[in-house]
């Protein structure tokens, strides 16, 4: 399928989504394709993980503004910002819910409601040349995209505050110190790494990526005991595995683990 705001590829166990199409696009579009888009790519056994990289367009989407003022105090307008609501939480809930690893990756600026697309990744890396901008409150409406939720989780309730308060710009340095981000990356490197770390993550063992991925998201919310149990129930289904048992071959035979990856899908 043809995408106006994604070019997809499929190579090699890694699902690589480019941002394209125009510089403000019509969000309830761009909602449509990417939900359409990780539903399928869920679905695609030749996909092991998902890179989404800033090509011809960056993580900097809109809400419109000027409709959600121009009908403020009228129904169309609570009716609108509903339906961004609706987007927000629809892109959000898919990167979360995906069994796959999600990874974003930025060599440009992130802003405004881009800025809560690239934290819902499970992986977020950057180029030391990258912005990243908080939403702006002045309008008056919250900064949504799971941003109060997330943001305090990785920098702490006093730094979200000050920067979603102050409207201000960070640098990439001071993104990956307040851990906004989990590797800088030398724009001269930038390939070379994200191969390095695709080669890794494709040659991991899907239940063990899967259920990883499960647990940390649910470490808050667990006591130790709850997550000892999770810990044994998710062994037990590594175990049942014929990937695991690839794995530990591989392993203690000092090679490289080899899967099963199926082709990419046909296009429709």
């Amino acid at each position: 399928m043809e995408y106006l705001n994604f070019d997809v590829e499929i190579a090699e166990g890694c699902a690589r989504i480019n941002l394209i199409g125009p510089g403000s696009p019509d969000m309830g579009h761009l909602c449509d394709e990417f939900t359409d888009l990780m539903l399928r790519l869920q679905e695609d056994g030749a996909a092991r993980l998902i890179l989404i990289v800033d090509g011809d367009h960056s993580f900097d989407f809109h809400h419109n503004l000027d409709a959600l003022s121009e009908n403020f105090g009228h129904d169309e307008g609570f009716e609108l910002l509903s339906a961004n609501e609706e987007i927000a939480r629809r892109i959000v809930t898919i990167i979360s819910e995906s069994s796959k690893p999600v990874i974003a990756a930025t060599r440009g600026d992130i802003r405004n409601m881009g800025f809560g697309f690239f934290l819902a990744a499970d992986i977020r890396l950057a180029t030391t040349e990258a912005i990243f901008t908080s939403p702006d409150l002045a309008a008056g409406l919250l900064p949504g995209w799971g941003l109060t939720h997330n943001l305090p989780r990785l920098i702490g309730a006093s730094r979200t505050l000050e920067f979603l308060w102050s409207g201000r710009s960070m640098t990439a340095a001071e993104a990956q110190n307040l851990g906004l981000i989990d590797r800088l990356i030398d724009p001269e490197r930038w390939d070379e790494e994200l191969d390095i770390l695709i080669a890794r993550m494709r040659g991991l063992p899907q239940p063990v990526l899967q259920l990883t991925k499960l647990g940390v998201q649910q470490a808050s919310t667990m006591d130790a005991t709850t997550m000892l149990s999770f810990d044994w129930e998710g062994q037990q289904q590594c175990w049942a595995s014929r990937e695991t048992a690839e794995g530990l071959k591989a392993f203690t035979e000092g090679r490289f683990a080899r899967f099963d990856i199926a082709t990419a899908e046909e296009e429709d």
